[in-house]
């Protein structure tokens, strides 16, 4: 179900991702890599700090410093999720957002896909709901 309703060329490593996004050039942006990175392999860090989200202009470099990132805690298997928009590749409907980030968990922590799994059984027109009900139920509620 969640497949259906996510955007598999958002993640970090997909094919269409990799044909558009660079990741930062050597030596730069070391300071934005190195903070990223610490945060997303810290072992024991509550659940309250489980998420970053990253904004600014357009061309500031936040898509090659979060796919800098991506590469690096996934040598160290400790990748989350990334969603990569796209207005030139297509992949920017808002409405796969939250469905797309779902889809990925359900994918890594097995902790997640149990509660989600229920939580869809009971309600399986969730990932149709509002984008404010899919992050709560889909996202925040299932972490906490």
């Amino acid at each position: 179900m969640l497949y259906d309703s996510s955007i598999s060329a958002a993640t970090h490593n997909s094919y269409e991702t990799q044909s558009y996004k660079s990741s930062c050039l050597e030596r730069t942006q070391t300071q934005h890599i190195g903070d990223i990175t610490v945060w997303t392999t810290r072992i024991n860090q509550s659940l309250q700090h489980c998420l970053l989200w990253m904004w600014g202009l357009a061309g500031v470099g936040k898509s090659a410093i979060a796919k800098s990132c991506a590469e690096k805690t996934a040598e160290k298997g400790r990748l989350g999720v990334l969603f990569f928009s796209s207005c030139t590749q297509h992949i920017d409907d808002p409405k796969w957002f939250f469905t797309t980030i779902a889809h990925q968990l359900v994918q890594k922590v097995d902790e997640y896909r149990q509660v989600l799994g229920l939580r869809m059984k009971h309600n399986q027109d969730l990932h149709t709901k509002g984008l404010d009900v899919q992050f709560h139920k889909l996202i925040i509620n299932v972490m906490i």
